[in-house]
């Protein structure tokens, strides 16, 4: 193919490019998604990139639970809320091929979601404006 074709193939392919990391990830991969770790804690990498904070822990070298938080630029110790369209959308990307399926509303306005198959469970925190999936083996540890 003549590089005058492969270039806009390549932009293409580069701006569709997901933004949030996957379960089931090798940590190189996530590393080359979102950079240098900000920590390496003793289940997992703590990453900061666009306004995100990104907690992945790994079973086996995948990724087995994404934590996310969306930090608030004028209190950076405070998150901001994450919408309904940006669970949707991670969910989604978190999914494996299964269907996510509303579980629960718990007392204090926790939402849980899990896949039909019941192998993935989500949960968006109120307290912390926090949205987390997770496999589960990640649960079972």
């Amino acid at each position: 193919m003549p590089l005058k074709y492969l270039i806009p193939v390549l932009l293409l392919l580069g701006t569709t490019a997901p933004l949030h990391a996957r379960l089931g990830e090798t940590q190189e991969h996530c590393i080359l998604r979102y950079g240098n770790p900000v920590q390496y804690l003793p289940k997992g990498i703590l990453f900061l990139k666009d306004g995100m904070k990104i907690y992945i822990t790994f079973t086996a070298g995948l990724a087995d639970s994404i934590f996310l938080q969306k930090i608030d630029s004028s209190a950076p110790q405070r998150a901001k809320p994450i919408s309904e369209s940006e669970i949707k959308q991670f969910l989604s990307e978190n999914s494996g091929g299964c269907q996510w399926q509303y579980s629960s509303v718990l007392p204090d306005g926790d939402v849980i979601w899990i896949t039909k198959k019941s192998e993935l469970g989500a949960l968006y925190s109120q307290a912390t404006c926090s949205l987390q999936v997770y496999t589960r083996e990640n649960i079972a540890r």
